[in-house]
């Protein structure tokens, strides 16, 4: 595999929160959710197309494109943490967009450069806040070169009350990087309990589908 992409995975596990390592296991699929719960279950869009491995932890899923089932080299890596907030501010959801993020993903050269073999460029091709899967989000795209080849970083961050998601995509095909972001959003399953008592703290699930 390209180097290139290789240190872009790499980054992605480095861009994880620490509190997301000390995170507990989910709630199993076949339990009701207990009120102020949130289960999250990512599916790979096609199966045939993909394989699909866990951390240790079970906080972070990545899946690579098979050969010859994708147009180029694709790695898409899905990681869960405790969200700093269950409602989001707007003008923090747009400051994390415009600016912290992206900070956040040049902050990792050092580890890019070690990898890359020599210099490389990053641009941030957009930046900016959406709605995904019903839920407050933050979505980026980046570019990085590297002499004559480019290699795209499409991110998702998703605050799904008291689960913060992040889905990464990284490929040399553009368009690639962001289908196959797309597909794993819409793949993916967010499910929520009854609203829990604002004087208790409220519990999170998580389960995953390989």
């Amino acid at each position: 595999m390209n180097k290139l992409i290789v240190a872009m995975a790499l980054c992605a596990v480095l861009f994880i929160p620490a509190a997301a390592l000390a995170q507990s296991p989910g709630d199993d699929s076949s339990k009701p959710l207990k009120p102020g719960g949130v289960r999250v279950t990512p599916r790979m869009p096609d199966a045939d197309k993909w394989d699909g491995r866990k951390s240790a932890n079970g906080l972070q899923r990545v899946f690579k494109c098979k050969p010859l089932a994708c147009a180029d080299e694709e790695i898409v890596t899905i990681s869960f943490s405790k969200s700093p907030t269950r409602h989001p501010d707007p003008e923090a959801l747009e400051k994390l967009a415009k600016t912290d993020l992206p900070k956040s993903i040049h902050a990792a050269d050092a580890a890019r450069e070690v990898l890359a073999d020599g210099d490389a460029k990053l641009e941030t091709l957009s930046s900016k806040t959406a709605t995904l899967k019903g839920h407050p989000a933050v979505t980026n795209e980046t570019k990085l070169t590297q002499g004559k080849v480019f290699v795209y970083l499409d991110t998702a961050i998703i605050f799904a009350g008291p689960i913060m998601i992040r889905l990464q995509s990284v490929s040399k095909n553009r368009a690639l990087a962001q289908k196959s972001l797309n597909e794993f959003v819409e793949a993916m399953k967010i499910e929520e309990g009854p609203p829990g008592s604002p004087s208790l703290p409220t519990p999170t699930g998580k389960t995953e589908e390989l």
